[in-house]
């Protein structure tokens, strides 16, 4: 046993130090001091780690020179070469070092690793392979094997090579998270959640297997039982600040709006607010009616990330809830510009324009929002009232009734058809797109008297009502 195996932490860290400190004196004196493999291996390690390959690979081409005749400077040359897309040569080197050492499970790791970068995928799993009997880390190894079939595209032998390398670590959060990704991406929510609570059982204290149980009940909208894998998470690492958001979000599907603030106002005990998080709170103070509160947090989000354009469009919808219409287009033109293809932001500006009576502006903008979203219901409707406010009641009408195709038989659709066609004067028609409406949902005819008072007064219009109504 060497003297090096009875050596503390510390210790090694400072002879690991020493080397390198050494190496790079050596360099600048352009001398040649003398290292055994060891220390090589480290200062090659130390380059790596610093994402120096070249560096690295100087260290490797000197350590050869002093000790041609070990493989482990080999399989690090491989090891780097590839890391600079050298793969070829890589390939080549590993070949020698297979003929040195046949058995070192490192070599057919890095091959394997090589032939998944250049998308040769059986040739990997072919290599990984090989390395199961010779590794004494099965758990790195089925973890590598995991990543070539989530690159060749198979989640499912993914998953089953994620659950061997946490049978093997359970202590393994990248595997937890990955196999999380696996389940999400291939829509096996139920599978996962099986997945998750049989490892809880032999894992009681992981702390990211409840929280990835949270996140997969959380899409589910299961948020009782979310809230309690968070609360178990919390138990284990209190001070888990991502339990803290993701539990937020769940109060906030649940419109416990109060409750989501505090969650995410606790996750800055923890770790320094962020842009996302101080929209998140402006969103619950909306919701709260706390407009002043609301746009507060928005500006804060927009003062960590200007570029974060729903922190801007929240800024103007609070100022529209406070009808400041005009203030409020400056904030949704700039959500505009960080984000033209939001629909919302472009309804929110046809909206302050119209209450502007820049019709031109506002029809513009309506526009915009049937281009990215023509199966929205409700610009339609907001679309036709603008073009009627206009004085362009058949245009008003032939809005409507394109919206129908969209949206077949809607009673808010009909009931607006019914006030524009009798505004209009077109009574019988009126009267016939009314008995529809009625038999689609009476409880949505006070809107027809909303855009048109006059058919309260007219005895067949109530007639029909009453006995719809009766009819129930």
């Amino acid at each position: 046993m060497s003297e090096d195996e009875f050596l503390s932490p510390q210790d090694e860290q400072n002879q690991i130090r020493h080397s390198i400190e050494r190496y790079e004196e050596m360099i600048r004196n352009k001398d040649a001091y003398f290292f055994d493999v060891d220390a090589f291996l480290n200062i090659i390690d130390f380059y790596i780690e610093k994402n120096d390959p070249v560096k690295a690979l100087q260290v490797v081409d000197y350590a050869q020179s002093q000790h041609p005749g070990s493989v482990e400077f080999l399989l690090r040359e491989a090891q780097l070469l590839a890391m600079v897309d050298r793969y070829q040569e890589a390939l080549r080197i590993l070949n020698q070092a297979e003929m040195l050492t046949p058995l070192d499970p490192d070599l057919y790791m890095i091959r394997g690793s090589i032939y998944s970068q250049l998308q040769k995928f059986e040739q990997a799993v072919e290599n990984f392979n090989k390395a199961i009997p010779l590794a004494d880390e099965l758990d790195i190894l089925y973890l590598n094997l995991a990543y070539v079939y989530e690159s060749w595209g198979d989640y499912d032998k993914a998953i089953e090579y994620l659950s061997l390398s946490l049978e093997e670590n359970p202590d393994n959060e990248i595997g937890l998270y990955e196999i999380a990704f696996c389940f999400e991406f291939t829509d096996r929510l139920n599978d996962s959640i099986e997945f998750y609570k049989k490892f809880i059982d032999r894992q009681p204290y992981s702390f990211a297997a409840w929280y990835n149980l949270g996140n997969v009940l959380n899409k589910l909208n299961r948020n009782e039982e979310a809230l309690d894998a968070y609360d178990y998470c919390l138990v284990i690492k209190d001070d888990f600040s991502s339990a803290y958001f993701n539990k937020g979000n769940t109060y906030a599907n649940m419109q416990r709006y109060a409750d989501a603030i505090e969650c995410y106002k606790k996750t800055f005990e923890y770790e320094a607010p962020d842009a996302l998080t101080y929209y998140n709170i402006g969103e619950c103070y909306e919701q709260l009616e706390d407009l002043h509160k609301a746009r507060d947090y928005y500006k804060r989000a927009t003062k960590l990330n200007p570029a974060l354009p729903e922190a801007w469009l929240g800024i103007g919808i609070t100022l529209q809830g406070e009808e400041r219409w005009f203030e409020a287009t400056h904030y949704i033109r700039k959500a505009i510009e960080l984000n033209d293809e939001n629909p919302e932001a472009w309804f929110a500006l046809g909206d302050a324009e119209y209450h502007l009576n820049n019709f031109l502006q506002a029809e513009s903008a309506y526009k915009k929002v049937m281009d990215l979203e023509p199966e929205n219901h409700d610009i339609w409707l907001e679309y036709s009232h603008l073009l009627l406010a206009d004085n362009r009641a058949d245009e008003a009408i032939e809005m409507i009734e394109h919206g129908l195709v969209f949206h077949q038989n809607d009673a808010d659709f009909l009931f607006r058809l019914c006030a524009y066609l009798y505004s209009s004067g077109k009574i019988r028609e009126a009267y016939n797109t009314l008995e529809n409406a009625l038999g689609q949902n009476i409880d949505k005819c006070s809107a027809m008297f909303e855009y048109c008072p006059a058919m309260e007064n007219d005895q067949h219009v109530l007639h029909l009502v009453d006995t719809y109504k009766n009819n129930l």
